[in-house]
């Protein structure tokens, strides 16, 4: 290395040292070669401990920012952990505010009883195993947030009071202090006859029973009912309507009637109204939905039950008011009768409804199935409906289907009116295929009912004599028709239509059609009275004015596959089939299994000479349900090919 290279090193290096190089260059400017390397190397040592030092610093410098983050790291987990602690806290509070259950006090009892093993403990542990049992055996629709005392099976349990700190007392300490728990104390005291059983319950006061010490557990089974029903009256009500007391649940429902509670008022006349209906008639059950919602305007329930009555009264015009009434309450809720779930359920169940009036029954059908699935259990009353609308789609094989299930379903709150509904649903699908004598035949099942119902009675005349008579009158037997549908209410919708249809069968056309036009004034914006209207003026050979008819009644029902049906006819009448394929092929969108419809859609395709589709529709019409005549005049048919 030249000696001006060791100069610039030297002078780096001092630089890098710290060094001043104007003073290291006047050091060396004297000094020997000896004295230049030692102090050379001195500088070299002075700057290795400096750069170890500030190595020190560096690493004590990161490991102090170290600290800082990891402090910031635990001042945060301290932080999450507070507030965890503080939601947890604070969800323990909101719980306890909203506690609803029922805790059961040990009883007090007598010494020589408690040394017999029948402490206060067990007393209260058998009362618990008995409102258990009856909670599981109540099935009720109402929402749980509709009651003010509500309570499950989870929410019954004993109080045993425990020692130490534990956040099971705080919990006990914040339901007391913040819940609306029922708290159950009792005794149970020696009286001269034997023993009474005492059960108090807070505000609703004291339940009391009595008898011998070897009818204990008998003692303990009346105190539950007794509990139960001060508690939770209309589960009790509903159980005892469940477990064939119907007779026993009035007196309690009319109690709920008269609560303070809009929403326990509400449902009590929902369920008092069926009640009452199905023992003293129809006429008394919508008083009692009308006394309901004159006694609180926005019960949407006694507006839904009322639409429903007028619909078995055959006043389609006041159903559709009431029910349409019924839904924009529902969909409100000013009563807060329902959680969301429940609401959305019920729009499903009153549309059902509306569209069944306009003879939509393909759309009502699926409604009413999709509510059953989303309830998660089987309705009997709704089996019945859905058996209907299966049948009035002229779905006969399903229709069957669901009347053989309906006898797995659940418990029901109107198994009278549900029982009259099957006799109609068997009726309504013989009536279809144009089995009279099979629909007369079902008249039999109603006198057994009405010796259980008497109620049921006053629902005959608009429910099942216009089955019974349009039968009475396709046997022939059209003096007896005449006599049974004149005993009807001049105002029922269904009676009028089978007036003029009874009439049109007599060959008395002018009368029918008095009574069609009678039927379409009392119920214009109904589509039935016309398309019946306009089938008798097509079997009369008048395919023009069977086509006005056929237009009304599809301008007021315009998913009702009949009118359709009927109106491709009369365009084949008229030698316009081509323009009845249309009519056919809408028919088919909310009546995809009537086999008429597929026969005579088969005939208008072979007059167009499209044969293939003929044969096609025709196959289809062979796998489904077809009267006695369709099913001659599809061999006919057959055979021309």
């Amino acid at each position: 290395m030249s000696e001006e290279t060791e100069g610039q090193d030297t002078g780096a290096e001092a630089v890098a040292g710290g060094v001043d190089p104007a003073a290291m260059a006047l050091a060396l400017g004297g000094a020997s070669r000896e004295q230049a390397d030692a102090f050379l190397k001195d500088q070299r040592r002075l700057i290795a401990e400096q750069m170890h030092h500030l190595h020190g610093q560096y690493v004590h410098l990161r490991l102090g920012i170290w600290e800082k983050r990891l402090g910031v790291l635990l001042r945060i987990a301290t932080a999450f952990t507070g507030l965890a602690i503080a939601a947890g806290l604070a969800f323990m509070i909101w719980d306890a505010s909203q506690s609803s259950g029922l805790l059961i006090e040990p009883f007090s009892i007598p010494p020589d009883v408690a040394q017999r093993g029948m402490t206060g403990q067990v007393v209260a542990a058998k009362l618990l195993d008995q409102l258990a049992l009856m909670q599981a055996q109540t099935v009720s629709a109402r929402s749980p947030k509709s009651y003010s005392n509500n309570w499950s099976e989870s929410g019954i349990k004993l109080d045993i009071p425990e020692t130490g700190v534990s956040l099971t007392e705080l919990d006990d300490f914040l339901r007391k202090k913040l819940g609306h728990d029922t708290h159950i104390t009792g005794e149970l005291v020696r009286t001269t006859s034997g023993l009474s059983l005492t059960a108090r319950t807070g505000m609703e006061g004291a339940e009391s029973v009595t008898g011998s010490e070897a009818d204990l557990d008998i003692l303990v089974q009346k105190l539950g009912a007794s509990v139960y029903e001060a508690t939770q009256p209309f589960r009790y009500a509903t159980y005892l309507i469940e477990h064939g007391r119907p007779a026993d649940a009035i007196p309690t429902l009319k109690a709920l009637t008269r609560s303070s509670s809009p929403v326990d008022r509400a449902y009590g006349y929902a369920v008092l109204g069926r009640q009452i209906g199905e023992r003293y008639g129809i006429d008394a059950s919508i008083r009692v939905f009308e006394h309901g919602i004159a006694t609180e305007p926005d019960n949407s329930l006694a507006f839904f039950y009322l639409g429903e009555l007028e619909r078995n009264r055959s006043l389609p015009e006041q159903s559709i008011r009431d029910f349409q009434q019924a839904g924009a309450l529902i969909r409100k809720d000013p009563l807060a009768l329902f959680d969301a779930g429940s609401i959305s359920r019920l729009e499903l169940s009153y549309q059902a409804l509306l569209d069944t009036q306009f003879g939509n029954f393909n759309a009502a059908e699926r409604e009413e199935a999709e509510y059953t699935q989303s309830i998660g259990s089987n309705v009997p009353t709704i089996a019945a409906l859905l058996t209907q609308l299966l049948a009035r789609e002229h779905n006969l094989a399903a229709a069957r289907a669901m009347l053989a299930d309906a006898a797995n379903y659940s418990v029901d709150l109107q198994a009278g009116h549900t029982a009259l509904e099957r006799i109609e649903a068997r009726m309504q699908i013989d009536a279809e295929a144009q089995d009279w004598t099979g629909v007369l035949s079902e008249i039999g099942a109603i006198a057994p009912l009405l010796q259980q119902y008497p109620g049921m009675r006053s629902f005959l005349p608009t429910m099942i004599v216009p089955l019974s008579t349009y039968a009475e009158a396709g046997l022939g037997k059209s003096i007896d028709a005449e006599a049974h549908i004149a005993t009807t209410p001049p105002d029922c919708y269904d009676c009028l239509i089978t007036r003029a249809r009874i009439a049109e069968l007599r060959g008395q056309r002018l009368r029918a059609d008095w009574w069609f036009a009678r039927a379409i004034a009392a119920a214009p914006s109904i589509p039935f009275a016309y398309s019946y209207w306009g089938q008798a003026l097509l079997t009369r050979g008048d395919a023009d004015g069977a086509i006005v008819k056929f237009t009304l009644a599809n301008q007021n029902g315009p998913k009702f596959a009949d009118p359709l049906e009927m109106w491709g006819e009369a365009l084949m009448a008229k030698n316009q089939s081509h323009l009845a394929l249309a009519k056919f092929a809408e028919a088919d969108k909310y009546a995809p299994n009537w086999g008429r419809l597929h026969l005579k859609w088969g005939e208008a395709l072979g007059y167009a000479g499209r044969k293939d589709e003929a044969r096609a529709q025709f196959q289809k019409a062979s796998t489904l349900d077809l009267t006695a005549a369709d099913k001659a005049e599809l061999a006919k048919v057959s055979a021309h090919g």
